[in-house]
């Protein structure tokens, strides 16, 4: 059980820690091979990545205006759910279904961005979900920024989308007027989207 869990976290820390400014090319070819497809949304433009404890993401883009911030963290789970089917034939292996640990990676990941503080997670209707992202599931939290990853923003909007054996992925919609946030977020909304 060790070796399974040690294996389940390397996989995901060796994600997690790249920390490097991709072109656009580099992203929609790692979202390729993690099951997902990027556009560029009309009016965007690619954003530095900045280092932080709270949540990593391997590629944000920030509008012309500079009020609206999106950035994307993808957890392909194709190995992991590999490793899962294999250890169930061995019996001195115990492994949590990939596929289960979506709202523990979006509960864990929101927290840390609002420093410990518990916010609600809507889940989208399943029938929009499917046709807007091609997602198995979708859900969306909208919160006060408290920590290093919200620098500089005061209002974030975490959208977790799960696809079956494929991908997580975390997209955060920042900016620092509630009024305006959800307009903000209409353009960019689907800009990442499931095969």
């Amino acid at each position: 059980m060790k070796k399974t869990l040690t294996i389940t976290f390397l996989i995901f820390s060796s994600f997690i820690t790249y920390c490097q400014t991709l072109t656009l090319e580099e992203f929609q070819k790692q979202a390729s091979l993690s099951g997902l497809k990027f556009e560029m949304p009309i009016g965007y433009r690619i954003k530095e990545i900045k280092e932080n404890r709270d949540l990593q993401y391997t590629f944000a883009i920030i509008n012309k205006d500079e009020t609206m911030e999106v950035r994307y963290s993808i957890f392909p789970l194709k190995k992991m759910y590999e490793k899962y089917e294999k250890s169930k034939s061995d019996p001195n292996t115990i492994m949590i279904n990939p596929n289960n640990i979506y709202m523990g990676i979006m509960t864990s990941n929101i927290m840390n961005m609002t420093n410990g503080k518990m916010v609600n997670i809507g889940d989208f209707p399943a029938l929009a979900v499917k046709k807007e992202f091609n997602a198995d599931y979708g859900g969306s939290s909208f919160f006060e920024f408290n920590c290093g990853f919200g620098k500089g923003y005061k209002y974030g909007q975490a959208v977790c989308l799960h696809k079956n054996n494929v991908a997580d992925a975390i997209i955060t919609f920042m900016s620092n007027d509630r009024n305006t946030h959800s307009d903000l977020m209409d353009i960019p909304f689907h800009s990442l989207t499931f095969k």
